[in-house]
């Protein structure tokens, strides 16, 4: 069944497979070690109920994306309505950071001069499967 799934659009079930891998991937990293991941990422809790909330946000919702998107694959049975989801995320994580860097002042930070190109190519590579996922199939 899941072989099947994956050959009924391949660029859209690439894209999804790295979707998932990445907000499961955040989740663990998040969960299991929440300061010291949120340090990198320039957050940084004023107690202990901010570290809860790191695992929480940074955490439990990166897990509840990749499931949810895992699940609207299999239960629609296709993964393109997933790849248009995780389009939407990343693209608006993308333009808000890009927006909010120059009207913060943020870009000489050594987290954004990292994050910029990595989701820029992520939101490329993103847009190209789904181009190629409406052209191949």
């Amino acid at each position: 069944m899941i072989k099947e799934l994956f050959f009924t659009n391949v660029p859209a079930s690439v894209a999804v497979i790295g979707l998932v891998l990445y907000f499961f991937g955040m989740a663990v990293v998040f969960i299991t070690n929440p300061i010291k991941n949120a340090e990198s990422f320039a957050v940084k809790p004023v107690d202990n109920a901010g570290k809860t909330e790191i695992r929480v946000y940074y955490g439990g919702i990166s897990f509840a994306l990749g499931a949810f998107l895992l699940y609207l694959t299999i239960k629609l049975g296709t993964p393109v309505y997933s790849l248009v989801g995780g389009l939407f995320f990343a693209t608006t994580v993308f333009v808000t950071r890009s927006i909010f860097l120059c009207v913060d002042k943020g870009w000489k930070c050594p987290y954004t001069k990292l994050a910029i190109p990595a989701e820029g190519a992520f939101v490329i590579a993103l847009w190209t499967c789904y181009i190629l996922s409406k052209t191949l199939y």
